[in-house]
């Protein structure tokens, strides 16, 4: 468990003896899902550190007026959405759900105060993540608009995923992206078969799959 702990960068700099101390005070929590199992909906209290210390798990992230989702896939380690315990609203803002068995470790939010906080180097490390964060969408407001309607649709892709890397799904129509874009359903319909030509893209009915999210930016221009 340590391992885990250990190869997420809010405890990275912590040593294990620190950890040992942390553990011998906190309750924890180790829930395991089956596959298919839902871990958090989308809207549900986010009061607990949930970290995924195994398996594999889907993250579905919805339009508000649920016209298109994105799914992509996240494996072990990983804390779930911990930016989404604080501010202004403390709401899941996407959906998990178990893509293989899964074991989450779930830590109350009361000791991050309590115990985790003592420690400067997790509250720093926990401080840079959440700026960071902060700091890249502040960032992605003023990023130039791709000259080309491929590096465009790559671009609204990239905007709303969690990761940038990896497999991607988008449920979307192709009118809903070309009103998104403000272009022609028949120039996203040449853009998308020109990046599917690519090996970029798979086209299946109102869905779009993205193999590799990190090659298709390459085309961003």
């Amino acid at each position: 468990m340590y391992e885990h702990l250990l190869c997420l960068p809010y405890f990275q700099g912590m040593s294990k003896d620190d950890i040992t101390a942390i553990l011998d005070k906190v309750a924890l929590d180790f829930i395991k899902y089956s596959e298919g199992e839902c871990i958090c909906h989308r809207g549900d209290k986010c009061d607990k550190f949930f970290i995924l210390i195994q398996g594999t798990l889907q993250c579905i992230a919805e339009a508000p007026d649920a016209s298109y989702s994105l799914k992509e896939d996240i494996t072990a380690p990983y804390a779930i959405e911990p930016y989404s315990m604080f501010g202004y609203t403390t709401d899941y803002n996407r959906e998990y759900i178990a893509k293989s068995q899964c074991t989450i470790l779930a830590i109350e939010k009361k000791f991050l105060f309590s115990e985790f906080t003592r420690y400067n180097i997790f509250t720093i490390n926990f401080l840079n993540l959440i700026s960071n964060k902060a700091q890249k969408q502040e960032k992605t407001i003023w990023e130039k608009t791709p000259a080309t309607i491929s590096g465009r649709i790559a671009q609204f892709i990239a905007l709303r995923c969690e990761h940038q890397q990896g497999k991607k799904i988008l449920s979307i129509k192709m009118e809903r992206l070309a009103s998104i874009l403000c272009e022609t359903r028949l120039n996203i319909s040449k853009s998308l078969n020109e990046l599917q030509e690519a090996g970029l893209v798979e086209l299946h009915r109102k869905e779009i799959i993205i193999p590799s999210l990190n090659k298709m930016m390459e085309i961003i221009e």
